[in-house]
């Protein structure tokens, strides 16, 4: 058996990894960049990886803070919209927003921990669905968020 610990770090590195590659492949350092185009990029980053990072981390302490927490990350995406001139770029933010959300509402279903989770506890299947979820939102509103 893996390690909730283990799988959850293995896919939390993978999407940092993509979310950032595609923010800084997509940030120009060009001068004539709009400013928002390297704002939009530089929110994906920072929104995903604060999500990703809360998923990986001990969300039965306060589920509640948690659920707080992304629903804040979820309106920061979506003030996004309408930032950068990108058709894609806002279906992509809508559905990065709506990925936070379902984090949201799965971190708000889980109960609040009495004792410390085994080392060797499986993975919960829904967890993994959420960050996945997260992570492939996050990629493609990286790779959407520099005006064509």
């Amino acid at each position: 058996m893996k390690s909730t610990r283990m799988v959850t770090t293995a896919a939390l590195a993978l999407g940092a990894a993509l979310a950032f590659t595609g923010c800084a492949a997509e940030a120009s350092t060009d001068a004539a960049a709009p400013a928002t185009t390297v704002e939009a990029c530089t929110e994906v980053r920072n929104v995903t990886n604060g999500a990703l990072n809360t998923l990986a981390g001990d969300i039965t302490a306060d589920p509640a803070s948690v659920t707080e927490y992304f629903g804040q990350l979820t309106d920061r995406v979506n003030a996004l919209v309408g930032t950068v001139e990108n058709e894609d770029a806002d279906k992509a933010f809508g559905d990065f927003s709506a990925a936070l959300g379902e984090a949201g509402a799965y971190v708000a279903t889980v109960p609040v921990a009495t004792e410390a989770p085994a080392e060797e506890a499986e993975a919960d299947p829904a967890l993994v669905a959420v960050v996945t979820g997260v992570q492939d939102a996050a990629v493609e509103a990286a790779a959407n968020c520099s005006a064509k």
